[in-house]
This record gives structure tokens, C-alpha cells and sequence, in this order.
């Protein structure tokens, strides 16, 4: 199983997939050569095993590629007859820098069931899953959009599709995953949308239970929905943030402790139903028990969602309840592994997710650390030993066990959320038996019993437990270290030292060369090492794929200086802590030394809250009174840029070009600071969003401006912008727009890119090539480094034509 299962990743790992020939080729090669070797009983079992796992890895991700929807159609407009498969998530829409506005908006899953209409567009096939977001939604179809519910809407779809940046959320592979065919959003100015009705099914059971939670508990409601059913889209912002900074947040995963106590509670069920049967009939019937248990922790595991996380469980649970009824002693690693081939067969593509090694890892590190380890002495010392050196065991067994998931999740913790939480090994002392033992059962034992008087007691037993909890974790995060800001270990040989030492530690006591390991861990736990043997004199420039808006990171042994922070989403969603500083973390930046906001517009300055959250700056920089609102707080620096004034940077020299007028609100889009960075005759154009009045009024000002080797194109490559002139001003060697993908702005818009073509600029474009990466050694010496052309297969497998 471990070749079954080691193929399947290696072949979703390849940076593009081969054809099923190639792999027939390849296994004819193999066995031809493996007949001929001594050994070959034993290695033709894990031939075929491998061929196994890689056809099936290799079929399966070239279905998964093909069943979307066309470049071709992208932003076609349909009508669809669609039943919601999931539960709806309301998310309240903000303003740019976090301010609540009265609008909502709704996103959630859909099956079409057919395709009513499509403009200029091929038909959708029956069964394919959407995305969906429904912006403004009025109280009506909030009441009605539920889950199962049934609906003829119109709609806009797109290609599946999302920002590639290093070090940063992969939503692109996210929806390839889950298997959504294509995102859109409604539009109800098209045609009204129609409820046809609800359909009676697990999606409707889930959307009841959801209701019936927040009713009985409407404090907590939202927790124990994610705790039973895996629905997080009810938290709120406090509560994601202290479940975050107190290393708790895998309480709400959907795991075994969920699918252990469904599996034990029906096993007693159905144990003492066998036994009122055999009381009638003279025979028990065995195996009623287990039965009964399978098909409940099935069922319990569809009704959460079938995260990763219960399916791995679900598995493990089963080989123990199939090893218990027929007597038979099963290893713990043949349990782990059986389960990690069949999650790897449901879903090839499971590796990628932060939950396969938050899961797997958590029990691997169990099943590693205490393997091997007895317990010395006779029987009858142990039979002798006190209640108080029992609980001092059974107290050591407890802490080791959180020190060893505490180990094992160290890296996985770094790569995906930037961070880990010292406090937590503590926290979780408490808090997992707290909620195995107060919450998860009278929660489970409610909803089981949630139509009666005993199952809402129950429920709002389970509720004031988690409240208390949540005080507890409370007091916790103010008393501990809490949540720690970190980047993974810098590079591959950084990040495979670092999980050799993990390995070392998590091995048993005793064995030779265990605590080198602590060696192998000193890049991730001291984060300033890789910055320091950064001695190379280099200039980095970095624009990220935020979509529509603009985010630029520059780099250079002294200096790390942020120019605009991308955009805020109406929900939420900010570019500041999801890519922004994902990055700047993940390249070895835990600080940031200077930050620059062009203006106030939403796509430039919407992230500022959440990069100054994670990374916060030294100094920040905004044009006129937006730098008065930047102001966080008095450790912070925030000046006005002015034009004239320059900044010594490190070896990075700043000089602003624009605005002239400080008396001004620094939210229009010629109100940007317009910034040129020199590094060693390097020479770096920040335009923000001017307008070609003031590209005028910049020629005029600098008549005799040097060449630029970079330029970033003004106003993302609007028309409005980017004049002849500016251009011969300018005369930039190299140009890159920071657009969305097939935005309805248009930009870049051709007659700009043509205008540079003719000026042999070369160019680049963030929506075709995701984060594209200048870096220069020397002078002239230019590298160019670009995120799609680097990564897992689906990102090379677009079609598009760049410049």
C-alpha cells in the first residue's frame, strides 16, 4: 500500500501530466527489466502497485482537467436549473479598511440539474458543481436559499481559476480538489431568479441541524455547527483569531475523536440491542453491534461534509471495528496505511491540502513515538502500583503526546499558515479532553436526539461547556506566548533539513543521534538565519498576482520595501494577509522595513489592515491625509509622500516624483505617490494609478529623466494612461501589468501594449503569469522568474498566449 500510495503523489507532483501511453511505455520498460533481476517475486508486488497508483493518479487528474468549464467560455452568461449542495455562507460586506457596510452577500455550492440557456456558450453538462456568489441578497432569498434547494437562476460563470503567488493560498488547485467545474456569481438583472423548491436529502438535514443549533444556542451556535457538521461559515472574525493564536483551531476539524465516539456510543447501542434480542431469540447476534456502528460513523461522516480529516478517521475506525469483531490483532501502521491509500483513491489530488498532513501527520507522529515502548516490570507491580503513580503515567503519556503532534505539525503549521503557536501544546492539555468528554458527546447525543426535550438540554449542556472553553482559551492567549508569525524553513534544503530533524525527534527515546534533530529545527524556530546569509548584493522585485489591483515587494540585503497591498473583497477577503504576507514569510521576511500606499483606492490600499497584522512596518508612506488614517499606532511612522523629497533606503535610494500637494485626501488615482527606487544604476518606476495628466505634468517637471530598467504599468495598462509620451519619457526595458484574469476593465488595454511593443519594451502580465519576479545581481545582469511557469501541472494548462 505504501508504493500504491507514494505513486499516486508522485505522479500528481510532476510538473505536467503525462499520456496513459507514455505511462504503458514506461511499465513495459520496467518489467522487462525487473524480470531479469534475482529479486524479482519480491519487487513485482510493488511494480504493479506502483503502475496501480500512478494510472489511477494519472487518469484520474486528466478527468479532473477536462471537466471544466472552456477558456473559451469564460464569463458567458447562462441560465441553469440548480440544486444548492451545500450550506449557504452569508458574509456581510465591508468597506476597504474593515468598516461594515448594511449589504450582504451569499456564497454556496450548486449542481446544475440541466441548462435552460446559454449565450454564444456550449451547454453545461447535468451533475457538474459551481461555485456560486449571490451579491445583495434581499431577507426572501435568504430564507429561501437553503440548503437542497432548487433554483433557476442566471448566471455569469468562469474558468476556474486563481492567483499564483510563491507561498500562497493554492485556490486554483483548492476548486480543481473539490472538482467545481466553474465559478460565477449571480445576476439578477438578467432575469429574475426562481425557487422551485427544496428537495428532501442530506444537504437539507445538515441546513435543519444548522438551524436547530443556532436556535438552541445562539452564543455558540455557530461553533458547535462547525464541531458537528463542519460548517465554519458562521464563526466569526474573534473567534477564527483565538482558535488561530491558541493553536486550537483543529478542535473543529471533523476527526477521530468525532468518529471514535459515534463509532463507540452505537456499539454500545448495538450491544445492548443484541442483547434484548438474545433474551427473546437464545442467540446474540454479534455482529449487530459493529454493524450498527459502521453504518452510523458512515453516516456521521456524510453528514460532517466528508472532510479529509473524518474520511482518514472513518477508515481507521472501521479496521478496528472489523478487527474487533473477528478477534483478530491489527498494527496501528497497517491501519494508517490502508487508510492513507483509500483517501488518496477517493482524492489523488488530497496531498496538496493542509488538512492530508495536519491529519496524517497528528497520527503518525502518535503511532512513531510510542511505538516500541513497554512498560518493565512483573505483573504484580503493576497490580501494586498506586493511584497516584498511575495518574503520573497516564499524566507523562498525555503531555508526550501533545509534545509529539505539537513535533509533527510544526512544518505543516509554517508552510500553510505562516506561524505556530507555543501556547498550544499547553492549551491543548486541557482542551482536547475538556472537549472529548463535555462537549463532543452531549453535542452528538443532542443532535441525535434533537426533536426532544432531552436532546435540547443536551445541546444546551454542550454550549455552556464550549463557552467556558472559549473563556478558558481566552485567559490562555492572555497569560502564554500566543500565536508566533513565522515563515517555513527558506528553501527546499532548508525545509527537508528541518523535516529530518522532525523525524529524529519523533523516534523513541533512546535510540542514537535522536536529539540532533534540534539542530536540523534551528532555521524555522529562528526565522532571522536566511536573511542573514543573504550576502550576495542583489536587487529582488516582486509583483504579486492579486488580481485586479497591485502589490510590489522589493528586496535587497538591507531593505524590504512593500509598494501598494492589493485588494479587500467586499467579504473580506484581504490580499494583505492572504498573499501579501504569506510571502513576505515565506521568503524569510517576518519584518518589513517600509510600506507604501499609493492612494486610497480599494485595490491598492484594501489589504493595508491585514499585511500590517501579520508583518507589521517600520515606516509607512501614503499621499496627503490617507496617511493620517494609515496611522496604527505611535510605534509606527507614517509620513506623506512629497515630490522632491528623497529617502535613503539601506543601499536602496527613494526618490518621490508625485504628488506636489500635501493638502489633498490621497484617495483619487492622481493623487499616488509615484516613487523611483535605485539600487547600483538599477532604476525601478512606481506609477499607482496616474492618468496621463499626470504623466504630462511628470515630463514636465523631469525633462531630462534617465531611462528605467522597470517600469510598473500605470493604472494596470488603463487607456487612460501609459500616453506616447510618457513612454519615450520613460523608455522602460521592461514593463509588467498587474491585472485580473479577463477582468471586465480590459486591462491591459491592446492599444497600450502595442504603444510599449513599439518602444521593444519587454512585458509581462500578472493574469497570464502569476507573480512574476525580476531579480538583477549587477548591473545589466536580469533574471526573470514567473509562478506559472513553476508549480504543479494545472498551472501550465491554460492555452493562453502571452505577449
Amino acid at each position: 500500500m505504501w508504493a500504491y500510495s507514494l505513486a499516486i503523489v508522485a505522479t500528481g507532483s510532476l510538473p505536467s501530466l503525462p499520456t496513459l501511453t507514455s505511462l504503458a511505455l514506461l511499465a513495459a520498460a520496467l518489467l522487462g527489466g525487473i524480470l531479469i533481476l534475482p529479486g524479482r517475486v519480491q519487487l513485482l508486488p510493488l511494480l504493479f502497485a506502483s503502475l496501480a497508483g500512478a494510472g489511477w493518479s494519472l487518469w484520474h487528474n486528466q478527468q479532473a482537467l477536462s471537466e471544466r468549464l472552456s477558456l473559451n467560455d469564460h464569463g458567458a452568461d447562462f441560465v441553469l436549473e440548480v440544486q444548492v449542495d451545500s450550506l449557504p455562507d452569508l458574509r456581510r460586506h465591508q468597506s476597504g479598511f474593515g468598516h461594515s457596510l448594511n449589504t450582504a452577500s451569499v456564497h454556496f455550492s450548486a449542481r446544475v440539474i440541466r441548462t435552460v440557456a446559454a449565450v454564444d456558450a456550449e451547454q453545461i453538462p447535468a451533475g457538474q458543481l459551481l461555485d456560486l456568489t449571490w451579491y445583495r441578497v434581499d431577507d426572501e432569498v435568504r430564507r429561501r436559499l437553503r440548503g437542497g434547494s432548487r433554483w433557476m437562476l442566471p448566471v455569469r460563470l468562469k474558468h476556474p481559476r486563481g492567483s499564483v503567488n510563491p507561498h500562497g493560498f493554492d485556490y486554483e488547485g483548492w476548486l480543481l480538489q473539490r472538482g467545481v467545474y466553474a465559478t460565477g456569481y449571480v445576476r439578477p438583472q438578467d432575469r429574475q431568479p426562481q425557487w422551485l423548491g427544496d428537495k428532501p436529502g442530506l444537504v437539507k438535514l445538515r441546513h435543519w441541524l444548522r438551524d436547530r443549533l443556532l436556535e438552541l444556542a445562539p452564543r455558540r451556535g455557530a461553533l458547535l455547527s462547525a464541531l458537528l457538521l463542519g460548517d465554519r461559515g458562521g464563526l466569526t472574525d474573534e473567534e477564527r483569531r483565538l482558535l488561530r493564536q491558541t493553536g486550537t483551531a483543529h478542535l473543529l476539524a471533523i476527526s477521530g475523536l468525532h468518529v471514535g465516539l459515534v463509532a463507540g456510543l452505537f456499539l454500545l447501542l448495538g450491544g445492548f440491542c443484541g442483547r434484548v434480542i438474545g433474551l427473546y431469540r437464545g442467540v446474540t447476534p454479534r455482529l449487530l453491534g459493529v454493524v450498527i456502528a459502521l453504518v452510523a460513523t458512515l453516516a456521521y461522516t456524510l453528514l460532517a461534509g466528508a472532510p479529509l480529516s473524518a474520511r482518514r478517521a472513518l477508515v481507521m475506525t472501521w479496521v478496528v471495528l472489523f478487527a474487533w469483531q473477528w478477534r483478530h490483532r491489527v498494527q496501528p501502521g497497517f491501519a494508517f496505511s490502508l487508510s492513507l491509500a483509500l483517501v488518496l483513491s477517493l482524492q489523488p489530488l488530497a496531498f496538496f491540502a493542509a488538512g492530508f498532513w495536519l491529519s496524517f501527520g497528528a497520527v503518525g507522529a502518535l503511532l512513531l513515538g510510542f511505538s516500541g515502548r513497554q512498560r518493565l516490570g512483573l505483573p504484580s507491580d503493576e497490580g501494586r502500583a498506586d493511584l497516584t503513580q498511575r495518574l503520573r503515567n497516564s499524566g507523562a503519556g498525555l503531555l508526550r503526546s501533545q509534545w509529539l503532534v505539537a513535533l509533527a505539525l510544526l512544518l505543516p503549521s509554517l508552510l500553510y499558515f505562516s506561524g505556530f503557536s507555543p501556547a498550544g501544546m499547553l492549551l491543548n492539555l486541557v482542551a482536547i479532553p475538556w472537549l472529548g468528554i463535555l462537549v463532543l458527546p452531549p453535542l452528538l447525543l443532542g443532535a441525535l436526539l434533537v426533536a426532544t426535550t432531552v436532546g435540547s438540554w443536551c445541546i444546551g449542556f454542550a454550549a455552556w461547556q464550549l463557552d467556558l472553553l472559549i473563556r478558558f482559551l481566552e485567559l490562555g492567549r492572555e497569560i502564554l506566548p500566543a500565536w508566533q508569525v513565522l515563515g517555513a524553513p527558506f528553501g527546499w534544503v532548508g525545509l527537508a533539513l528541518a523535516g529530518a530533524g522532525v523525524l529524529l525527534l519523533l523516534l523513541p527515546a533512546g535510540l542514537p543521534g535522536r536529539r540532533l534533530g534540534w539542530l536540523f529545527l534551528l532555521p524555522p524556530l529562528l526565522p532571522m538565519l536566511p536573511a542573514a546569509t543573504e550576502t550576495e548584493p542583489h536587487l529582488r522585485v516582486t509583483v504579486l498576482d492579486v488580481g485586479q489591483g497591485l502589490a510590489v515587494v522589493l528586496r535587497t540585503p538591507q531593505q524590504r520595501l512593500v509598494y501598494d497591498t492589493g485588494p479587500m473583497s467586499g467579504s473580506g477577503w484581504s490580499a494583505g494577509s492572504q498573499i501579501v504576507a504569506p510571502y513576505l514569510l515565506g521568503e524569510g521576511m517576518p519584518g518589513l522595513d517600509t510600506l507604501v500606499v499609493s492612494h486610497g483606492d480599494r485595490d491598492h490600499a484594501g489589504g493595508f489592515n491585514g499585511l500590517a497584522e501579520m508583518v507589521p512596518p517600520a515606516r509607512v508612506y501614503a499621499p496627503g491625509r490617507l496617511a493620517d488614517r494609515l496611522r496604527s499606532g505611535p510605534q509606527q511612522s507614517v509620513s506623506s509622500c512629497r515630490a522632491g523629497a528623497q529617502e535613503d533606503l539601506g543601499d536602496l535610494q527613494l526618490q518621490w516624483l508625485w504628488p506636489q500637494d500635501q493638502d489633498l485626501s490621497g484617495e483619487e488615482n492622481d493623487h499616488s505617490c509615484v516613487a523611483l527606487v535605485q539600487w547600483r544604476g538599477v532604476r525601478v518606476l512606481l506609477a499607482g494609478d496616474i492618468s496621463r495628466s499626470v504623466e504630462r505634468q511628470l515630463r514636465q517637471r523631469y525633462p531630462n529623466f534617465a531611462p528605467v530598467d522597470l517600469l510598473i504599468a500605470p493604472h494596470h495598462g488603463s487607456r487612460t494612461s501609459s500616453s506616447a509620451d510618457f513612454i519615450r519619457w520613460a523608455q522602460p526595458a521592461s514593463v509588467v501589468f498587474s491585472a485580473g484574469f479577463r477582468h471586465h476593465f480590459g486591462h491591459p488595454h491592446p492599444q497600450v501594449v502595442q504603444r510599449y511593443q513599439s518602444a521593444d519594451a519587454k512585458l509581462w502580465n500578472t493574469a497570464t503569469s502569476g507573480a512574476i519576479t525580476l531579480v538583477w545581481q549587477g548591473r545589466g545582469s536580469l533574471s526573470v522568474e514567473e509562478a506559472r511557469a513553476s508549480g504543479p501541472f494545472w498551472y501550465r494548462d491554460t492555452g493562453l498566449v502571452k505577449f
